[in-house]
């Protein structure tokens, strides 16, 4: 038997399982990659050897402003500006040149929008096109540009959106980590700065002779940051590809830091093709090939073939109705691991 290493292999494989070429196989090569699609999914989402567990790390961005025209003087890194019309506040992050700056919105800004609505998910302060904005430090202004069918006056960044975007072969996201900085400002562990807690505590158990001290300080430590501080709450679905983050953004993150996010993922087939030699994805999806024949043939009733032969597209369609039963029970009873991540 070939063993299938592309999805044009996996397709003439299930073909051939179904009798081609010595039988004509009555479906259409798009209903073909319809039924391929549809196991892949049910494979993707029930199957424990069609996912890996990963870490993510993703860079936190900032907003874009646009300008109309140059800016008059210079705004400074980390200053605050102020929307005339808008009363929108923000700090800016860089300037790129100028016309264009890097930024996020703060809390403390639109008087018409509640300040507890900043973690929601709709809820976002924005500058104006067309206002002004002054830099209260270095005296700055700018005068915003107007959107137009090809180029936005702001693009918002994950600071403003709440929210970081999810490749879409995540299914399900376990917990994150928050950013950790030595100074201990906008630490990940605020309460518990690991490295002082090692130097103070833990260094002198290597002493002993024993990890095992290390090892229990360790957790207490942990468990004390869970009580005192909690972790942050997440939510997400894959069908936003989109990871909400339920905490204060202002006093946890800062574009250019990192998190990283414990996820579990599809594996793309087309860069592990030992995915198509899976001996459950290979009976399911002849199994629903065989259904879509069936399906076919069931519109015309008893198809005659050359020689006499009759094929019976109900008998087909009910044969490959429980086929397919059969292995969607197989694979939640036998290979589906218990579900331990948020998912979609």
């Amino acid at each position: 038997m070939a063993i299938p290493t592309s999805r044009e292999d996996f397709k003439e494989y299930c073909l051939r399982a179904l009798g081609k070429p010595v039988i004509q196989i009555n479906v259409d090569d798009d209903q073909i990659e319809d039924r391929l699609d549809e196991a892949l999914y049910v494979y993707q989402q029930f199957h424990y050897d069609a996912v890996v567990k990963t870490f993510l790390s993703h860079e936190i961005t900032a907003s874009t402003m646009r300008f109309a025209s140059a800016t008059t003087g210079s705004f400074s890194n980390n200053e605050t500006i102020v929307g005339a019309t808008s009363n929108t506040r923000g700090t800016v992050v860089s300037t790129s040149n100028s016309t264009l700056i890097k930024f996020y919105t703060t809390i403390l800004s639109n008087t018409s929008v509640n300040v507890g609505a900043s973690y929601g998910d709709t809820a976002k302060r924005s500058f104006r096109d067309g206002e002004v904005v002054l830099g209260e430090q270095s005296g700055a202004t700018g005068t915003v540009f107007t959107s137009n069918a090809t180029t936005n006056a702001i693009s918002f960044g994950d600071m403003d959106n709440k929210w970081f975007s999810v490749s879409d072969s995540v299914i399900g996201i376990t917990r994150i980590f928050l950013p950790y900085d030595m100074g201990g400002a906008t630490s990940g562990d605020i309460l518990f700065n690991p490295q002082t807690q090692f130097n103070m505590s833990l260094m002198s158990t290597f002493n002993q002779g024993s990890i095992i001290p290390y090892v229990i300080g360790r957790e207490y430590l942990q468990m004390m940051n869970d009580t005192f501080r909690g972790r942050p709450g997440i939510r997400f679905s894959r069908h936003m590809n989109r990871l909400f983050v339920d905490i204060n953004w202002e006093t946890q993150f800062r574009p250019g830091q990192w998190i990283v996010m414990e996820a579990t993922r599809t594996i793309d087939p087309d860069a592990f093709t030992d995915v198509w030699s899976d001996r459950w994805l290979q009976r399911f999806s002849i199994a629903l090939i065989k259904r879509q024949w069936g399906l076919n043939l069931s519109k015309f009733g008893g198809l005659s073939l050359p020689g006499g032969v009759t094929l019976d597209g109900r008998s087909i369609l009910s044969e490959a109705n429980q086929e397919v039963r059969d292995l969607e029970l197989e694979v939640q009873n036998t290979y589906q691991e218990p579900v331990s991540f948020i998912t979609g």
